[in-house]
C-alpha cells in the first residue's frame, strides 16, 4: 500500500473519527448531565472527564492530521502542519499528540480503582470526592505532561533523523520538510560508521513503557479484585449489584479497545524499531486506529449500560 494511498485512509478515518466522537461523546454527555442512570455517584464526573478527553483528543488528531513512518530503526511521529508555524510549536504540538497516549491508559487505571473502591472500600470512595477528585485529575495530567516533556526533550531532532525524513517524505507521500513538525523515536545513531544506542531515547522508552506498565498492571490488579468482589458480593440488591456488573463490563471492554488498538501495536512498532524490524507506512495502521479508538469508546457505554440504552431508545 502506497503512501499516498495512506493521506487518503487517514484522512477519511480523521473525518469519520470526528463525526463519529462528536456524536458518542455529546450524548454521553448530555445523558450524564440528565442524570438518566441513578447511583452512579462520583463515577459521573470520570465520565464526564473521560468524554471531553475524547473530544479533545479527537480535535487534537484532525488539526494535526498525524502520519507514523518506520524506516530503520526510527519511528517518525509526523503532523502536517495546517499553518505556518515555528519548527518548536509544531514539535509540542507533536509531543502532545504522544502525552495522548499515556492520558488514555492513566484514565483507565484510575476507573478502576474507583471500581475498586465502590466494591471493596466504599467507606474511601470520598477519596474521589470534591478537591480529592480534582487532585486525581491533576495527577492524571502530570503523568501526561511528563509524556510530552520525555518526548519533546528526549527525542530530539537531529541531522540523521532530518536526513531520514526528507527520504520519507520525498519517496512516500510527496510531502515537504517545510510543511511538517515530527518528533523522531530514533534507537540509534550512526557515528564514524558505527551504530551507537541513543541513550537519551532509551530513557526516554523506558519512561514511556514504565507508564504503560504500570497503568496495566493497576487495571489488572485492581480489576482482578472488583470482579472478584462483585461475584461475592450478597447484601446490596439486585438493581445495585447489576448496575455494578454493567459499568464493570463496560470498563473491561473499554479498556480492551486501546489495549488491542493502540498498547499492542505501539509496542510492536517499538521492539521492531529496536531490532532492525521495518513496516515502512504500515505504521499507519496505528493512526487510523487512533483516530477511531475514541469514538468507539462512548458508544461501548451507551450499549452496556442499560440505563442509557432505554433512555436513548424512549
Amino acid at each position: 500500500m502506497s503512501g499516498t494511498a495512506w493521506l487518503q485512509l487517514t484522512d477519511i478515518s480523521s473525518s469519520v473519527g470526528l463525526l463519529a466522537s462528536v456524536f458518542g461523546n455529546v450524548t454521553l454527555l448530555i445523558l450524564l448531565c440528565g442524570r438518566s442512570v441513578h447511583g452512579i455517584g462520583t463515577y459521573r464526573y470520570l465520565m464526564i472527564t473521560f468524554c471531553v478527553f475524547s473530544l479533545i483528543f479527537t480535535l487534537l488528531e484532525k488539526f494535526m492530521r498525524p502520519l507514523m513512518h518506520h524506516y530503520d530503526n526510527t519511528i517518525l511521529v509526523i503532523q502536517r502542519k495546517r499553518f505556518n508555524f515555528s519548527n518548536s510549536t509544531a514539535r509540542i504540538i507533536s509531543a502532545s499528540y504522544c502525552g495522548c497516549f499515556a492520558m488514555c491508559f492513566v484514565q483507565f487505571a484510575v476507573h478502576f480503582i474507583y471500581r475498586y473502591y465502590v466494591a471493596c472500600q466504599p467507606d474511601k470512595l470520598s477519596y474521589f470526592r470534591g478537591r480529592n477528585y480534582f487532585y486525581w485529575i491533576c495527577g492524571m495530567f502530570a503523568v501526561a505532561l511528563s509524556w510530552v516533556a520525555v518526548a519533546y526533550f528526549f527525542f530530539e531532532e537531529d541531522e540523521e533523523t532530518q536526513t531520514d525524513l526528507e527520504l520519507v517524505l520525498s519517496t512516500c507521500y510527496n510531502l515537504k520538510t517545510e510543511d511538517v513538525g515530527y518528533v523522531p523515536y530514533a534507537f540509534y545513531r550512526t557515528i564514524n560508521f558505527e551504530r551507537d544506542i541513543r541513550l537519551d531515547n532509551m530513557l526516554g522508552v523506558i519512561h514511556h513503557l514504565s507508564v504503560m506498565q504500570i497503568s496495566l498492571i493497576a487495571v489488572f490488579y485492581f480489576g482482578i479484585k472488583t470482579y472478584q468482589k462483585i461475584i461475592l458480593v450478597k447484601g446490596k440488591s439486585q438493581r445495585t449489584r447489576d448496575l455494578q456488573h454493567q459499568f464493570f463490563t463496560a470498563l473491561v471492554v473499554q479498556t480492551t479497545i486501546p489495549l488491542i488498538f493502540m498498547f499492542i501495536p505501539n509496542s510492536v512498532l517499538t521492539v521492531a524499531a529496536f531490532v532492525d524490524g521495518t513496516f515502512g507506512a504500515w505504521a499507519n495502521v496505528t493512526v487510523v486506529n487512533n483516530h477511531l479508538y475514541p469514538a468507539a469508546d462512548p458508544f461501548v457505554i451507551l450499549f452496556i449500560i442499560r440505563g442509557f440504552r432505554n433512555t436513548i431508545k424512549s
